[in-house]
């Protein structure tokens, strides 16, 4: 009995789940970590917001607008239980935004069974459903949609990185990762 949400998060999946999902009239909503992304995020989400014919609608935190403000306030970026930014900037505002009998949808493909598995036992008071599993798209079938739909790719993937987060995101572990940041944004 309530909204369905589709929670898109400027990445290639979370476009592809509003596309596939499009008929069924859900709701869109981002949480702004927009000051910590990529500036070709706004010219993505319009393109998106265009082929999907679904408006994304903006939620954010009402105490911190970027992840520096969160780490410099609460003296902790990110440790076994995930990144602080994470908790302030999106679940928080998420959870203000939601109502229990919401179905909650986020943009995990068929190839990330683990990440699902971990989310759904960390959000086991959600109403969750994955369209991408059910549609058994991986995230190469979500790049290679967006492309044939003449949407160019996020900046952050043309520069090669796997996901488009947030600049320096804090929960990377990977070596290439942080050489691509090294690399691109030295700053």
């Amino acid at each position: 009995d309530g909204r369905l949400l589709m929670w898109f998060s400027m990445g290639a999946a979370s476009a592809c789940m509003l596309k596939i999902c499009a008929a069924m009239k859900p709701m869109a909503v981002y949480c702004n970590t927009a000051k910590d992304e990529h500036p070709d995020n706004l010219r993505f989400r319009k393109e998106v917001e265009a082929w999907t014919g679904i408006k994304v609608t903006v939620i954010g935190s009402d105490k911190y607008e970027t992840t520096d403000e969160v780490f410099e306030d609460t003296e902790y970026m990110s440790g076994i239980g995930g990144a602080r930014c994470t908790t302030d900037l999106k679940k928080i505002p998420r959870l203000r935004f939601a109502y229990c009998e919401d179905v909650h949808c986020f943009g995990m493909t068929v190839d990330e069974q683990k990440r699902i598995k971990q989310f759904e036992s960390n959000n086991h008071d959600l109403n969750l459903a994955w369209p991408l599993v059910q549609a058994g798209m991986t995230k190469p079938d979500c790049l290679k949609m967006l492309t044939a739909a003449g949407i160019e790719l996020p900046m952050m993937y043309r520069l090669g990185f796997e996901n488009n987060n947030c600049i320096g995101c804090v929960k990377a572990q990977s070596p290439h990762y942080w050489n691509l940041t090294r690399k691109n944004f030295p700053e």
